[in-house]
């Protein structure tokens, strides 16, 4: 009785979390953006209105995926693969792609521009459960299965990398690395693949000359203040000015061209200088809190590719979230990663509040017990959905 109560609840806490997120960002971006008021062809609303435009749309996608059950869209996995290809490939193509700070990864809607790789990590999680939630018998179709799952992420993740997309692909190969541990691969199999892909990313980022000075001022950011290191070190600044209490709402310094992208990657060094370390502190146990609610939701989904497809959409916003924290306070190579709810960015949001009614779709139809178990045989074990 107590765990079915617990499971209710944890829905709402899941929704108050998340939305919690979002209103804080919102009013980081106000505060944030408030260094374009008086600009000849710019001001505050602009920015505020096209994301509360973006995040209508994603309550809109959110509400709509808590009420269709995600079984049919594991049934058409294929297709919306082949969707999601077809939105990366106009990132290609002239007059329809959007090209920022030399990497390819926008369409352009009118006022609006759409990330195609934000869509497809949703489309990929819902592929992977398609493929390896069902038990199979054989082990030659499991392994047939890991080798699908693998290609196919391999395969965006590569077009990402011609992209100049290095976050994204990290993130896919992320994600298919959780996975493929849940559905029961090998661990002995997986780790020399992890450091095989690492090292193509690496050597991605090595021969971009820009990725290269990043990574190197990332080494050495005392000697870098003013080059490649310049905006981290900005929002080490912003961090440190806000001490405990913060500087209050609307008073930071670092946003007044000082901090570039601060209503973006950014905007957690503006929230730490404006509102201090306990906002700063309360914003990181908010995603732990989602991502412990997440992953109950997935544990007791109510077959194994409910398992999967939660894992999947939780370690996405999970990664995401440490990778951009980890950015803006030193402690990871520079990468444009957003951070979930609360960065500007229109896709990033459409894609966090359709995982939330995926999640909530989950969790209407689970809570009557596991479909995850571990088996334990000496020194292995064995995961069984």
């Amino acid at each position: 009785m107590r765990e079915r109560t617990l499971h209710r609840w944890i829905g709402y806490a899941l929704i108050l979390v998340a939305f919690a997120l979002m209103g804080l960002g919102l009013i980081a971006l106000y505060s944030a953006a408030g260094r374009f008021v008086g600009e000849k062809d710019a001001s505050l609303l602009p920015l505020v209105e096209r994301q509360l435009c973006w995040i209508g749309m994603g309550i809109g996608a959110g509400a709509l995926l808590t009420r269709i059950d995600y079984h049919w869209f594991l049934k058409h996995s294929w297709a919306l693969l082949g969707l999601g290809l077809f939105l990366l490939l106009l990132c290609f193509l002239p007059g329809v792609g959007h090209t920022v700070h030399g990497s390819s990864r926008w369409i352009s809607l009118g006022p609006l521009t759409l990330q195609p790789s934000e869509l497809i990590k949703w489309f990929l999680c819902i592929f992977a459960a398609a493929q390896l939630g069902k038990p199979v018998l054989q082990p030659r179709g499991r392994w047939r299965r890991y080798a699908t799952v693998l290609a196919v992420t391999v395969a965006f993740a590569g077009l990402l990398l011609l992209a100049r997309d290095l976050g994204s692909a990290a993130l896919y190969l992320a994600l298919a690395t959780v996975v493929l541990v849940i559905a029961g691969m090998p661990l002995w199999l997986i780790g020399p693949g992890c450091l095989t892909a690492a090292g193509m990313i690496l050597g991605v980022a090595l021969s971009i000359p820009e990725r290269r000075a990043r990574l190197l001022a990332f080494w050495n950011m005392e000697s870098d203040k003013q080059g490649k290191a310049y905006q981290v070190w900005q929002a080490l600044v912003a961090l440190g000015s806000g001490g405990v209490t913060g500087l209050g709402l609307g008073n930071s310094r670092q946003k007044m061209y000082y901090l570039p992208e601060a209503t973006t990657d950014f905007i957690f060094p503006i929230l730490g200088e404006e509102l201090g370390l306990w906002v700063t502190l309360g914003v990181v146990l908010a995603y732990l809190v989602l991502a412990l609610c997440g992953g109950w939701i997935a544990l007791f989904a109510p077959d194994g590719e409910g398992v999967l497809l939660g894992m999947g959409l939780v370690t996405l916003i999970a990664v995401q979230a440490i990778a951009n924290l980890g950015v803006v306070t030193g402690l990871l190579p520079n990468k444009g990663l957003p951070l979930p709810f609360i960065s500007y960015g229109g896709s990033n949001v459409l894609f966090c509040l359709m995982a939330l009614g995926t999640l909530l779709n989950i969790h209407r139809q689970g809570g009557n017990g596991s479909a995850f178990s571990v088996e334990s045989q000496g020194a292995q074990r064995n995961v069984r959905l």
